[in-house]
């Protein structure tokens, strides 16, 4: 004899998050998982796409490193550039991290094998002096770059980040 049913319709589901509820809190509202709630909406064709950040974050980040500041401050950053709702508050923290990076003249860098740093509490990410070959751009890309010569990093609002 199958479980019973925890979850209500995907139409409930739908509005729980038309309502702001995140997938964990409906999921912590009926006692599954928060991707079993995905999952049915995801069936039901009632989920978003999911954005696609490669064009600022090209690199393959470990799991560890996805929720540093620069990592999260990337994703806010891609998500305006495509046109996405950002919450005001989040708006405001991207602004001033930017006014950051150009105020300290640099550019964001990933290596996985980078040591925790200013940028980082649990390494990867750094910052690097900007480049001309940079140009504008948020991001230095260096697929090549062998852990042993990655740089002594300083937060953006330090004085001076080590070039690489």
């Amino acid at each position: 004899m199958p479980a019973p049913r925890r979850l209500p319709s995907s139409d409930i589901l739908r509005s729980h998050r038309a309502k702001g509820l995140t997938y964990d809190e409906i999921a912590e509202l009926y006692g599954v998982t928060k991707g079993a709630v995905y999952l049915q909406l995801r069936d039901s064709k009632q989920t978003s796409k999911r954005p696609d950040h490669k064009r600022f974050i090209p690199w393959v980040v470990r799991t560890e490193h996805s929720q540093a500041r620069p990592a999260t401050m990337l994703r806010y950053y891609s998500r305006r550039e495509q046109g996405d709702e950002i919450p005001p508050v989040k708006e405001r923290m991207l602004d001033k991290w930017l006014a950051e990076i150009k105020e300290a003249n640099v550019v964001v860098c990933y290596n996985r094998d980078q040591v925790p740093n200013p940028a980082s509490a649990t390494g990867g990410w750094y910052y690097s002096k900007r480049r001309p070959s940079d140009g504008t751009s948020l991001i230095r890309f260096e697929a090549d770059v062998e852990p042993e010569i990655a740089p002594r990093t300083e937060s953006p609002s330090s004085p001076s980040a080590t070039e690489v």
